[in-house]
């Protein structure tokens, strides 16, 4: 069954591969380009999956991942970013965060992990 997942990149570049990976996979994919656009649009849309670049403008990657559950709104999180280790220590505590790519990243996996996380 067909699933959402919301890219959300500053870089239309990133957007648009990450884009067509998941159409390629059979799922719906929506993107914005930075935080506040993001939490607007997992309101309307409601997605299964998120995948987001951890620097954004306004706010970043955790901080919206962090707006989000104290509204409540758990959504397996994907973030991207140059320094994932850096990442994973700013959000441990951050239940929705489910996995990581460190940019640039593989297609195979991105794909696999896509696939992992829909299908739980």
């Amino acid at each position: 069954m067909s699933k959402t997942v919301l890219v959300v990149d500053d870089q239309s570049g990133i957007r648009l591969l990450l884009e067509e990976i998941i159409k390629n996979e059979g799922h719906h994919v929506k993107s914005c380009e930075h935080g506040s656009a993001a939490i607007a649009c997992v309101k309307k849309i409601k997605p299964e999956l998120i995948i987001m670049d951890y620097r954004l403008p306004l706010m970043d990657g955790c901080q919206v991942v962090e707006q989000l559950e104290n509204e409540g709104i758990e959504i397996p999180t994907i973030l991207m970013s140059g320094l994932v280790d850096e990442v994973k220590e700013k959000s441990k505590d951050l239940k929705s965060v489910k996995s990581y790519f460190s940019k640039p990243f593989n297609i195979h996996i991105v794909k696999d992990e896509i696939n992992k996380l829909l299908d739980e």
